[in-house]
This record gives C-alpha cells, sequence and structure tokens, in this order.
C-alpha cells in the first residue's frame, strides 16, 4: 500500500528536531548483541457481535446471546429469561416460544467500519429443524429456501437481524437448531470442515504465542465447574467464551504456543481437566502457558473482590488481596505441573504477574507473607517456586488522555491545524484540494509532539510516565525481581495505552486527535523502541495487544482496525517476527 506522504511545515520541523531521535520512524529492529531473535506474541480480540476480526467462518459462533422480541417491540427476554424457564436445549437452541414473544432473536456483524471491505458479499444462512428463520436490517437481497436463506452484507452502522420466527410447528421436538451463517466465498471449505476465517488466518500466523484471555471471557467468567466450560456445539461463542477444543485448534494450526487464563472461580477439577485436554491434544512442539486469571490487583474487574474476600476469610486483614491471588496461582500451576509430569520443562509455563508501575508489590506475589506464616508453609513453600515465568505490562502514553494534560493535546491541535491550513495556502490550493489536504495533514506536527512528550515529557517537562521511564526504571525493576526468583521476565500486555481518561473519554476532538495517532508513523517508532528496549533488559516474550478491533472513545487497542488494515503501527511488530 503506497501511502501519500506526510507533512510537517518546516517551522514544525525546526522546532521538532529538538525533540524526536532522527531516523527513528525508518529504524530497524536491532536484537541484543548474542541474545538471537524477540518472540512476538499478541492477544486476541474477544468474539462479539461487533468482532471486525470475525475469526470464524460460522459468523453465528460470534452472535449476540439471544433476544427474545414481544410483539410490536425490540427485546423482552434474555438468554438467561429462556434459559431458567427452560426454553433452551443444552447448546442454547430454543426449544420453543414462550406465548408471550413474537420471535427470539439475535444479530451478527453490528457497526462493523465500512473500510471492512473483505467481509462485504453474500452470506448463507442455514438451519437444521422445522421453522421459519428471517433475516433483516443490513441483510439485504433476502431469498428464503428450505431452511436455508441467503442475503447481501455491507458493513456500516447497526447489524444484521436474524429471527426464529416459528419453531417446531408440529410440537414432534424438531426444533430450529445448527443455524449457520458463512460467507458464500466459504461456504465450500466450511462444508468441507474448516472452521476459521483465512483472511484472518493470513493476519496472525507468525507470532510466537496467542494470548486467549479475551477469547475466554477472562474478566467477565463465572465458571466454577467443568460442566460450565463452553464447549464447541455452543450456539454462539460470545457468552461464555471460546471452547478449549477451538483455542487449541488455532494454536495447532497456526503453530503458535497458546496462553491461557483460568477462571478465578474455577476448582481443582475444572483445572485438572482443562490442563489434561490442553497436554493431550496441544501438539508437542508448542507450549502452554497458563496464568490464572488476569489482572487480579485491578479493582476494575471481579477477580480483585474474589480475592480479597478469601484474603479477609483466610488471614482476617485488608490489603493483601494479592497473597490469595498468590495461593490460589500456586494451587494451579501445581495441578497443571503435575499433569504434564516430565514434559513440563519442555511444553509448560507456569505464569505470575503483578501490577507494572506498583513497585514492590509483587513481594506479596512472590512470597505471599501471609500464606508462608501458617503452620504448614513447610509442606507448599513459597509461591515463585511453582512459577516459570513473571509477566507484566509494557504500556505507555497512559498519562497523555489524562485531564490535566488536555489543554496541552488541544494546543498541539489547533497548532497543528493552523500549519496545515498555512500550507494549503502557501501552495494555493482551494475549494475541495484544499479541504482534502487539511484532512490529511491536520494532525501532523500534533503526532510529531505527542510521540516526543510520550517519549520522555519533552514538551511538558514531567518525565513520569514516558517511554523512556518505563524502559529505563520500571522493567528494569522487574528484571531484576524475576532474575531474583529465577524466572523468565515475559509480557502479558503491552503497546500503546493512548486513549481519554476519566471525563476525556467523551471529548470528541481529543478522541479524534488519540485515534488518529494510534496508527501513525510516530507509534511506529514508539512501538519499536519499546521492543528493542524490552529486548536490551532481558525481557523474553514480548506480548502486544491486541490483533483486530476498531478504535473508539474506549480505545485503539487494535493493531489492525480491520482484516484489509496496513498501518506503521502493524508494520513495526511484525517487523520482528521471527
Amino acid at each position: 500500500m503506497i501511502r501519500p506522504p506526510r507533512l510537517v511545515p518546516i517551522l514544525s520541523v525546526l522546532i521538532l528536531a529538538l525533540l524526536v531521535p532522527a531516523g527513528r520512524p525508518g529504524a530497524q529492529p536491532a536484537a541484543a548483541p548474542g541474545s538471537g531473535p524477540i518472540p512476538i506474541a499478541i492477544g486476541l480480540a474477544g468474539v462479539n457481535d461487533w468482532s471486525v476480526q470475525q475469526p470464524f467462518l460460522d459468523v453465528m459462533k460470534t452472535a449476540r446471546p439471544w433476544i427474545g422480541h414481544k410483539p410490536g417491540q425490540w427485546g423482552g427476554a434474555t438468554h438467561e429469561d429462556l434459559r431458567d424457564a427452560g426454553y433452551l436445549d443444552e447448546n442454547g437452541w430454543p426449544v420453543a416460544k414462550p406465548p408471550e414473544l413474537g420471535s427470539i432473536g439475535t444479530v451478527i456483524l453490528t457497526d462493523l467500519p465500512q473500510e471492512a471491505r473483505s467481509l462485504a458479499g453474500r452470506y448463507r444462512l442455514r438451519f437444521e429443524g422445522d421453522g421459519i428463520v428471517e433475516v433483516g436490517l443490513r441483510g439485504q437481497n433476502v431469498r428464503y429456501g428450505r431452511n436455508e436463506v441467503t442475503f447481501d452484507f455491507v458493513p456500516g452502522p447497526g447489524p444484521v437481524d436474524i429471527r426464529i420466527q416459528r419453531t417446531d410447528r408440529h410440537n414432534t421436538g424438531d426444533h430450529v437448531r445448527n443455524i449457520t451463517v458463512v460467507k458464500l466465498d466459504h461456504a465450500a471449505a466450511f462444508d468441507a470442515g474448516a472452521v476459521f476465517n483465512p483472511d484472518w488466518l493470513a493476519r496472525i500466523e507468525g507470532f510466537s504465542a496467542l494470548r486467549f484471555m479475551d477469547w475466554m471471557k477472562t474478566n467477565d467468567t463465572g465458571q466454577t465447574t467443568w460442566s460450565e466450560r463452553p464447549e464447541p456445539g455452543d450456539y454462539t461463542y460470545a457468552l461464555y467464551g471460546v471452547p478449549v477444543e477451538v483455542m487449541v485448534q488455532l494454536a495447532n494450526r497456526t503453530g503458535a504456543d497458546a496462553w491461557f487464563n483460568m477462571p478465578h472461580t474455577a476448582d481443582d477439577d475444572y483445572i485438572r481437566r482443562f490442563a489434561t485436554l490442553v497436554r493431550d491434544t496441544l501438539w508437542r512442539e508448542q507450549r502452554a502457558y497458563v496464568e490464572l486469571s488476569n489482572e487480579v490487583w485491578n479493582w476494575q474487574f471481579p477477580q480483585a473482590a474474589w480475592a480479597d474476600r478469601g484474603a479477609r476469610a483466610r488471614w482476617n486483614t485488608s490489603d493483601v488481596w494479592l497473597q490469595y491471588y498468590a495461593l490460589r496461582a500456586s494451587e494451579m500451576a501445581r495441578i497443571w505441573s503435575e499433569v504434564y509430569g516430565a514434559d513440563a520443562d519442555a511444553r509448560l509455563v507456569n505464569v505470575i504477574s503483578s501490577q507494572t508501575g506498583w513497585l514492590g508489590l509483587e513481594r506479596n506475589v512472590m512470597e505471599a507473607p501471609l500464606w508462608m506464616a501458617e503452620p504448614d508453609a513447610a509442606s507448599h513453600g513459597q509461591p515463585h517456586e511453582y512459577f516459570d515465568a513473571y509477566a507484566v505490562t509494557g504500556y505507555f502514553g497512559y498519562g497523555l488522555g489524562h485531564e490535566d494534560n488536555a489543554p496541552m493535546v488541544r494546543g498541539w491541535i489547533a497548532q497543528s491545524l493552523a500549519l496545515a491550513e498555512a500550507e494549503a495556502d502557501r501552495r494555493g490550493l482551494a475549494g475541495a484540494a484544499r479541504e482534502d489536504f487539511v484532512a490529511l495533514h491536520r494532525y501532523d506536527a500534533a503526532s510529531a509532539q505527542a510521540a516526543a512528550e510520550i517519549r520522555d515529557g519533552a514538551l511538558s517537562g514531567d518525565k513520569r510516565d514516558t517511554l523512556n521511564d518505563l524502559l529505563a526504571r520500571i522493567l528494569p525493576h522487574h528484571a531484576e525481581v524475576a532474575d531474583r526468583y529465577g524466572l523468565d521476565l515475559i509480557m502479558y500486555e503491552g503497546g500503546t495505552h493512548v486513549v481519554g481518561l476519566g471525563p476525556i473519554v467523551d471529548d470528541e476532538e481529543l478522541t479524534a486527535f488519540f485515534i488518529h495517532f494510534n496508527y501513525t508513523p510516530e507509534i511506529g517508532a514508539l512501538y519499536r523502541e519499546l521492543i528493542e528496549g524490552w529486548h536490551r533488559i532481558g525481557g523474553k516474550l514480548f506480548n502486544a495487544f491486541v490483533d483486530v478491533y476498531s478504535p473508539t472513545k474506549w480505545g485503539s487497542w487494535g493493531t489492525l482496525r480491520y482484516l484489509g488494515d496496513d498501518n506503521p503501527r502493524w508494520d513495526a511488530l511484525v517487523s520482528f517476527l521471527r
């Protein structure tokens, strides 16, 4: 893809030459001497009806949980209502329609960006059983046949609406079930047994590991027993998560190591069965990374409250929730190691983590003093003894979206726009040509200023939370921690954290700039500096968050914005692939 040249007017260049290291946007990755290549992992974006990555050939696997519609209105009953009333079978398909409902429906392909052109085309919906299934909204040019519906789809605002209007009309138990929705271009592959979208596979192949945290709905799960796990036959994977069988199949298909996050509520039997299945089905050449939950330090997620309750019940004290996390994570790691037995060293990586910016907090995780003060401490040892790797984050740019920095960023945006307009006038542009030029270059100078500020606080003078601070102070601390406890230092998430915080989330001007900036050559240069710096301090696996996701005011987390995307941030990341 050939990109139009970017303009930073001469005045801006003279200013920014003092702030931005020369040549960084075009710098090539350089491994530390004698230390080999840098393994790059990536987290997979969650599975939802708005999933722009569309990982499965069967789009129904991304469908929203059932919505029961009362006559003349949208909604009226949820999946949980239908389940609790006995209207769903073991895989979630409606066995009957409650009398108060006019239909039972779901939506797919919701609010996908128009740029996601690879998803446009004609689709085939098929189902088993007796009934009537209708398609509407963004499903256009609909044609109905026996147990089959075909329709056109073009990405844009709104979803494709699917409704079961009638099911099991003769009361024989032959209810509508096993609905599949497949793009006709992929129908032959799907009918032959293929599972994954080849357009998506082409983007994620080559990564050393895939982290399944969002696929497993780790931050929302309440799974306790093995019977509560998601299964391959579930009508959608957007409700309880993607089954372990499917995750292993993807890892085997791509040759990547698999990073699993065990539910914090899972009992020992769940953990043991999960570990056994992975041991027996993940190819022997690939490793399983295993972590208890995700960010148990983070009070945004229910797992922090769970750990706090456990700590209070066990030790009758507060502010020691991470010690309880360490206890349960150690029990989890012991189970996985027992299951893998003699293969554990070669095929298993037990992972423990802490809050990256809170230096010293990791002692609670590594040593769990209250657990070690219990009478049977000699029988279990310290938590760090159960693990192979210590995982931290590698985010930069967090502070840029803080309310206190909003005036500074607005000033950059205004100055940058003025420079673009002045250059357009200097070139004698008018009308549509001038508008197009300004639209293309309005953020050029602001992007350079933002990168300089993120790198070392060059404009504000505040060196805290800069990339340099991360690489010179924070990550070296964690490298020392990992070395002290005999663990590999790895990353569970990292990359840009440039997004509005607090009230700035709803600031449209700043959000537009943040989204633009997150895909510029400047952000690509920062990624290269981050990965190279991570390598220099001894970091092993680098883990980017995430693969494909449409940017919103809540964050530009997708390294790709849609499957056909190419941008400097992605280019920087994949330039390190082996």
